[in-house]
């Protein structure tokens, strides 16, 4: 009876963990074409971003991995903080110039660096790279990403993932689990109370 208690415990446990590190991802879908991306996504607040849509102002060469929107650097670096440390951030780029990913801990530490493949990517470009090349930086307590490449208007983002963030919304494979933990406590609660 002791391990049926310890497993519910334990799978209570992971579910509230996963339910505090689940994976975010920002697409930038459902925000007209020239708007200044800043603090729309609650807990991260962008600086030096601007969302293109494709067959508006997006040039195709510089294709979205995955809807109609990303957002570009107008001009000089992007930078992105996050209100709570995140564990990791990627994203999609595409670029035409080299490009840098750089994260930061809240001293200030360089905590990791991530470095274009190509000098350039879009298509067409004849380097031999594709557009939407995957950039991750992993490390422990990141709260600030600065990403260069250029003096502006030089790359796009799209589809940004981080984890840890304060603001996150669980999967619902998550909340499954920690449901039926929750449900299976509730038993055998009920359970030893007829008893």
């Amino acid at each position: 009876m002791k391990s049926r208690y310890l497993l519910l415990l334990v799978a209570i446990v992971v579910s509230v963990s996963a339910l505090s590190f689940a994976d975010q991802v920002i697409t930038f879908e459902g925000y007209p074409d020239g708007t200044a991306f800043t603090n729309q996504y609650p807990g991260v607040n962008f600086n030096g971003a601007t969302v293109l849509t494709l067959g508006v102002d997006l040039n195709p060469v510089f294709p979205p991995h995955s809807g109609i929107n990303v957002v570009y650097n107008p001009v000089g670096p992007m930078s992105i903080d996050f209100g709570s440390a995140v564990g990791y951030f990627s994203g999609y780029f595409t670029y035409n110039s080299g490009l840098t990913v750089q994260a930061y801990d809240s001293l200030s530490n360089l905590l990791g660096t991530y470095n274009s493949f190509c000098t350039a990517n879009y298509s067409g470009s004849g380097t031999g790279c594709g557009p939407n090349e995957l950039g991750i930086v992993t490390a422990p307590g990141i709260v600030h990403v600065l990403i260069t490449g250029g003096s502006g208007n030089n790359f796009t983002l799209d589809d940004a993932q981080f984890t840890g963030s304060v603001n996150t919304t669980p999967e619902p494979g998550t909340l499954a689990l920690f449901g039926s933990g929750i449900i299976g406590l509730a038993g055998i609660l009920r359970r030893k109370i007829n008893l």
